[in-house]
């Protein structure tokens, strides 16, 4: 032992080590809870902060993609909805979740609530940690288009004569003609739309003739509907046939030589794709047609549509196969058709012409699809305004008299869908927090 400390030195020291040996122990007792519950919330916090990020990138993705249904039609909140709960339920488990449709703005928003499990942390906290994520996107991106002509040249690639209306307030006309007068409405004529483009110029007579005043040197568009395929088998199921004086349900299938309906036929199309291969399609003399579900393809030399003067025309495009929303699809080929003699102005050889002159042509819905040819519009009344919406994509659309061609696009009021292309497929979806 040190000879310089006393024996009862020695005592008072070892005495003095073990009783701060006792509060080290029990200081260490009383905080180690502390300590390792201040570990545990770390632990439980990162753990939480991991979930939540994954909870965000779920509901993020749940939002757009449910967002991307406003593009459809008869996308209704309840639908947009089940997608977009789907969604979550397919990705992330025990969630709680809510979901705000506005469609009238085209927006949705996407909240999910989790209660986490706490582990280490429960030793200071509850057992659960309470965590929220908020999502909303919005389909945006300007107007849909309702109207294309595709001449890249011509004058007039849209024209309006005498007292011709179109009405098309809640989308884009446009024309791809760069010629100076690539969009033209005259006489008493009014085209009205969201917005009028032309890639030339435009000709008017009057300062009401366009409302707006359409924009010129815009950008062509390029055709939207150009990858769509039309029906390849056409062998003949009828030839030549004509009825009349007769209530007559057809059934689809290839009409070579054409149909003609006529002297007050009344006559229903079944369900299905029709093809005109190599003749007309003509409505005439008091007659009717009408079909719901239907595809009408033009095929072939003189495979022309006419819809005269005294009938009645009711059509809708199908909503589902190949050919949805699909209501006439004339031939990308544009084999031309026979010169038929009318009034109006020769576009040129390389194109067929297709004619509405019905008064009561007021059920028009669906796309219909002209690339090569021109579409004549030259009867007194309204033109597809019963129609949920009516989507052109045309060579040339020519307007004559007095008809007032609606363009509606009240896509949630029909389970027709709208191609990929027209429509609101235009739009683009946007997180918007």
């Amino acid at each position: 032992m040190p000879p310089d400390i006393p024996l009862r030195g020695r005592d008072l020291l070892r005495r003095f080590l073990r009783d701060r040996a006792g509060n080290t122990a029990m200081a260490f007792a009383v905080t180690a809870p502390v300590l390792f519950g201040a570990v545990g919330v770390g632990i439980d916090y990162a753990s939480a902060l991991n979930m939540r990020a994954r909870m965000q990138a779920v509901a993020d993705a749940a939002a757009v993609s449910a967002a991307r249904e406003f593009q459809m039609a008869q996308s209704n909140a309840p639908k947009i909805s089940e997608i977009a709960r789907n969604y979550v339920v397919s990705q992330i488990d025990g969630v709680a979740v809510t979901i705000d449709v506005d469609a009238p703005n085209l927006k949705i928003g996407v909240r999910l609530e989790k209660e986490i499990e706490l582990t280490l942390a429960r030793v200071l906290l509850s057992d659960t940690m309470h965590v929220s994520v908020n999502a909303t996107a919005k389909m945006t991106g300007g107007l849909p288009l309702c109207l294309l002509a595709l001449e890249p040249k011509a004058r007039g690639a849209v024209t309006l004569q005498a007292n011709a209306r179109m009405t098309a307030p809640n989308c884009i006309v446009n024309s791809n003609s760069a010629h100076p007068q690539g969009i033209v409405s005259l006489d008493d004529a009014v085209l009205k739309a969201g917005f009028i483009c032309s890639a030339g110029g435009r000709l008017n007579t009057r300062n009401t003739n366009f409302a707006p005043d359409p924009m010129t040197d815009c950008p062509p568009m390029s055709d939207p509907l150009a990858a769509r395929q039309a029906p390849t088998d056409f062998a003949c199921n009828h030839t030549n046939r004509v009825l009349e004086f007769t209530f007559a349900t057809i059934q689809p299938g290839v009409y070579c030589g054409g149909l003609k309906i006529t002297n007050a036929a009344q006559v229903t199309m079944s369900p299905g794709t029709y093809v005109f291969k190599d003749g007309p399609l003509i409505v005439e003399r008091l007659a009717s047609l009408r079909g719901d579900g239907v595809t009408i393809v033009m095929k072939g030399p003189g495979a022309n549509l006419t819809f005269d003067f005294a009938t009645l025309i009711s059509l809708k495009a199908p909503t589902t196969g190949p050919l949805a929303g699909i209501l006439i699809y004339d031939d990308p080929t544009g084999v031309a058709a026979p010169d038929r003699k009318k009034k109006w102005p020769k576009l040129g050889a390389s194109a067929r012409e297709h004619v509405i002159q019905s008064d009561n042509a007021r059920m028009l819905l669906g796309t219909i699809y002209m690339p090569k040819a021109r579409l004549i519009i030259d009867a007194d009344r309204p033109v597809a305004d019963r129609s949920a919406y009516t989507v052109l994509v045309v060579q040339q659309l020519d307007l004559y008299d007095g008809p007032n061609l609606y363009l509606n696009t009240d896509y949630q009021g029909t389970d027709v869908p709208v191609p990929q292309g027209v429509g609101p497929y235009g739009g683009k979806v946007l997180l918007t927090n």
